[in-house]
């Protein structure tokens, strides 16, 4: 009975396993990969709706979460240079985003400055992370412009 009961367990994360694997499809895997510098992971891209419906379930592992929009639009956005900046102003991440939306893992928590430049424009933040938090974070390229 007890071998039956394992068999059983065994056979229902198998199928979990095969369900969850059929949810993301070869493309977005392909787009979409995990980039690493240093202790920092990231993940960008955005440009379609499977490449954010893949974004939004991995979202949960990335603390960092930056949205780049033009005109209150995400449609586009790419190409961008990103560069993220310790406590002592060192670039720990810097990167051309493959889309609107760059999820960045921090080894631990602490003030980061985010920049983003996109064509002449260049737009700062400064942020702490704190604990378990996540820092969302909107960067609001062409405010200026008319």
């Amino acid at each position: 009975m007890k071998k039956n009961s394992q068999h059983s367990l065994i056979r229902i994360g198998l199928s979990l396993l095969f369900f969850l694997a059929a949810q993301v499809s070869p493309s977005q895997a392909a787009e979409i990969k995990l980039q690493r510098q240093g202790e920092y992971t990231f993940i960008t891209g955005g440009l379609s709706e499977d490449e954010v419906a893949f974004l939004e379930a991995q979202a949960p592992k990335y603390p960092i979460q930056l949205t780049f929009r033009k005109g209150g639009q995400t449609d586009g956005m790419k190409d961008f240079t990103v560069r993220v900046r310790d406590v002592r102003g060192e670039v720990v991440v810097e990167t051309v985003a493959k889309g609107p939306y760059l999820y960045v893992n921090p080894p631990a928590s602490g003030r980061f400055t985010i920049e983003a430049e996109w064509g002449q424009e260049k737009l700062s933040m400064t942020k702490d992370l704190v604990g378990r938090r996540y820092l969302h974070l909107l960067f609001e390229f062409g405010r200026d412009a008319k």
